[in-house]
């Protein structure tokens, strides 16, 4: 987990007004249950370190492996990334 952490923190994306992601963040696609549909998200790498976030990014780990390409999928339902989230204090943006 802490090298999936380090590596999206020295991650050099920079927003350049085309729909990148802003510097000190990543995106996110929370894979829904079942017939949900998936949600983008893009969170501050620090919220990555909340303990409501651990058990979201270790089920990403089991089921995708760390070196995950491109965008981070984490395998959740939508409503309970929100509230890990929300646990977090962790402000993100849907896109």
């Amino acid at each position: 987990m802490r090298e999936l952490i380090r590596r999206l923190s020295f991650s050099d994306r920079v927003s350049d007004g085309g729909g990148g992601v802003p510097r000190g963040c990543v995106p996110l696609l929370v894979v829904g249950d079942g017939d949900e549909q998936s949600e983008r998200f893009v969170v501050r790498v620090e919220a990555l370190r909340q303990p409501s976030l651990a058990a979201p990014l270790e089920m990403a780990a089991q089921e995708f492996g760390y070196k995950q390409e491109g965008i981070l999928r984490v395998p959740c339902a939508v409503h309970q990334f929100k509230q890990a989230l929300s646990t977090a204090g962790a402000v993100s943006t849907k896109y």
